[in-house]
């Protein structure tokens, strides 16, 4: 109530001095009338002008300076307390005592360096570290579930003591995600993940940083690239509460999570009694070496439970991937898309189904989707968009202006061409069913782009004929300056631009701004689809290129000219006028310019229509139906869902999956 009462007077006085005391101010300035209800206090107007906005800059200041107030304070407790729990409801352990009905599971110890004694109280040695500390371990050691515990508790505590600062889990592995390496990223990464995920506000966010009102414990710092470790651990440190990690960190207090023991092992195969009374005696020497942790006992655990084998192999992983898995028919399609999405290497997966930036998942495809959209698609379209124009030019219009048009926009491909080669097939030319979707997308548009560049032809037809005429050598000259190269077009867009201004004496400017329409459309939807096409192969990493022999340059395949050519038979009895054929080719001057990637608005359109010509070959590793597989590996315990988003389980699951053979994990399911 005092926040909501803050502010109620802070808008009150902002809408007061505005709205009435500010105006009545200005009026008596410039010698106007006072109002009558102001009265003889018109002399006071300015000097309670300057109180007013000295008391709302007070009063904004105050706002600002109590980002550490109760409400919010509480209410950034609720949240991270709601999103630790869900985070912990989601990890392995917790579906592992779900199916098991297990109340817990085993105590994990920890010992802090250069002692002997271990400790399963980790709230009582972060207090006599001085709450500062690395939480080392290996892989599935338990460390997450610990950190994610230890918050909870600090929760609790900060409810109790106002004093205490509010704990918060950041999970490092987005943070390489932001922008260039600068002093003050971190910083900016921790305050909008604090935001993202917790609610608090980026001002009220620093103040609590910058009076140590937060304690950050920070997970997935392995998850950093190498190259970026060094300087990720050197601008978390100030920072930093407790760190999870695989290793130690320079300046910070180590406390190393203790492996489970073979009596922890027994006593949690007892405690579940009788679901796991078998496995116990399927425990070879092999197995018990390898069974040391948190991880391995739980992917042990549900992979016996499932189907009660006799012999256990050693990779436990492994064998829990191919038991949630062997018992769905078609697991190779699943098992695709899993990889797929833990090559991706995000912490969540809600992205996957509405895709992220081909950037995150171009690389990652094979050789076959990238050589049949560069030889099959690209080419088919080109000759499908070049086909429709013409074929609505020659219709329009008559022969002569789509003849110019097929010879024109074939020979400027050469010009905007991004992509210097292209690949012949590994084996037998395939692709046929890519070539024919791509040369009717290509229809699709060019009927768009024809039908576009008819409306802006008719645009200037109820312009005076004087207005046309200026206009039409006005834009050809500004055409012809995108279109010529060297540092001094000038010339050379006069002497184009004097082409239309000597033919419009006879043929007049309403045919040749008719046909520059067209022209201008085809040659901006062209230009755009070159330069979309270059982003793509820019994106193609040099490895995917080495794995396909190179061949000839494909703005040389003949189905661009040929196909556009069949688009003539529209124009077939009427020859048309080389007025409207001059306005087409003018209008295509426009290509280089939209090619080009630093122009607005056609980068940016470039870039929207990059995206969408990469999405169509995702569909081989995740289908349309990314939802139900996403639900089905949730169901087979491969993924989890917190608030809304995917994420596996674990990373190990994840790197597993990432690394397997697909071809021979469906063998292994199948058996």
């Amino acid at each position: 109530m005092t926040r909501a009462a803050r502010l109620t007077a802070l808008a009150a006085l902002c809408l007061v001095t505005v709205v009435l005391l500010l105006p009545a101010a200005i009026s008596v300035s410039t010698g106007g009338a006072v109002p009558g209800f102001i009265g003889e206090l018109g002399w006071w107007l300015w000097p309670a002008v300057g109180v007013m906005v000295l008391v709302a800059v007070g009063l904004a200041l105050w706002e600002r300076g109590r980002g550490h107030e109760t409400s919010n304070r509480t209410a950034a407790l609720a949240r991270v307390e709601s999103r630790v729990k869900a985070l912990l409801a989601a990890s392995l352990a917790a579906q592992t005592q779900i199916k098991l009905g297990a109340l817990k599971q085993p105590a994990i110890a920890v010992r802090v360096d250069g002692e002997e004694i271990s400790s399963p109280d980790l709230e009582a040695v972060y207090d006599r570290l001085g709450h500062t500390m690395v939480l080392v371990g290996p892989v599935g050691s338990g460390r997450s579930t610990l950190l994610r515990e230890l918050c909870l508790t600090l929760v609790e505590r900060a409810r109790n003591d106002p004093q205490a600062p509010i704990p918060v889990v950041v999970d490092l592995a987005t943070w390489r995600a932001y922008g260039a390496r600068k002093p003050t990223e971190f910083t900016a990464w921790l305050l909008r993940e604090m935001n993202r995920r917790y609610g608090i506000s980026r001002s009220a966010g620093t103040i609590w940083l910058r009076r140590e009102r937060v304690a950050v414990l920070i997970d997935g710092l392995d998850e950093v690239p190498r190259v970026d470790r060094a300087l990720c651990e050197s601008e978390l440190a100030p920072f930093a509460s407790v760190v999870s990690s695989t290793g130690p960190i320079d300046n910070l207090p180590s406390v190393f999570v203790e492996p489970l023991t073979r009596g922890q092992v027994l006593e949690y195969i007892a405690s579940v009694s009788p679901r796991l009374d078998s496995l116990e005696s399927a425990l070879t020497p092999e197995i018990w070496e390898r069974l040391d942790s948190p991880l391995a006992l739980n992917l042990l655990a549900l992979t016996h439970l499932d189907k009660q084998v006799d012999t256990i192999g050693s990779d436990f992983v492994g064998s829990f991937v191919v038991e949630r898995l062997s018992g769905q028919r078609g697991a190779g399609p699943t098992i695709r898309a899993l990889k797929f999405l833990a090559r991706l290497g995000r912490p969540d997966l809600g992205a996957p189904v509405h895709m992220p930036h081909r950037r995150a998942w171009l690389p990652l495809l094979p050789t076959r989707p990238l050589w049949l959209l560069f030889v099959r698609a690209v080419p088919a379209a080109y000759a499908g968009g070049v086909c429709a124009v013409s074929f609505i030019t020659a219709l329009r219009f008559g022969l002569w202006p789509a003849s110019v048009f097929v010879v024109a926009a074939s020979s400027l491909l050469v010009l905007v061409n991004k992509v210097p080669r292209v690949f012949h097939p590994p084996g037998r030319a395939h692709g046929i069913v890519t070539a024919a979707l791509g040369f009717l997308a290509g229809v699709f548009g060019g009927l768009l782009v024809g039908l576009a560049g008819l409306w802006l032809g008719a645009i200037g037809t109820p312009w005076p004929y004087l207005v046309a005429y200026v206009f039409v050598v006005v834009a050809s000259f500004f055409l012809a300056l995108g279109f010529v190269p060297g540092d001094a077009p000038v010339p050379w867009a006069l002497l184009i631009a004097a082409a239309p201004g000597i033919s419009m004496i006879w043929t007049g400017p309403y045919v040749v701004l008719a046909g520059m329409g067209v022209g201008f459309s085809a040659g901006v939807a062209g230009g755009i689809f070159a330069a979309a096409v270059g982003r793509v192969w820019r994106t193609v990493i040099p490895v995917q290129r080495q794995r396909m022999r190179q061949g000839r340059p494909w703005w040389v395949q003949p189905a661009v000219p040929v196909l556009g050519t069949v688009g003539l038979l529209g124009g077939i009895g009427a020859l048309g006028s080389w007025g409207t054929a001059l306005g087409v080719a003018l209008g295509l001057l426009v290509t280089p310019t939209a090619a080009r990637d630093y122009v607005w608005p056609f980068d940016s359109l470039a870039e929207v229509a990059a995206e969408g010509i990469t999405r169509p070959l995702s569909l081989g590793e995740l289908s349309f139906r990314r939802k139900a597989l996403l639900h089905l590996a949730q169901d087979r315990l491969l993924l989890t869902r917190v608030d809304g988003e995917y994420r596996f389980p674990h990373v190990a699951l994840r790197d597993h999956l990432a690394s397997c053979d697909p071809t021979a994990l469906v063998r292994a399911t199948r058996r």
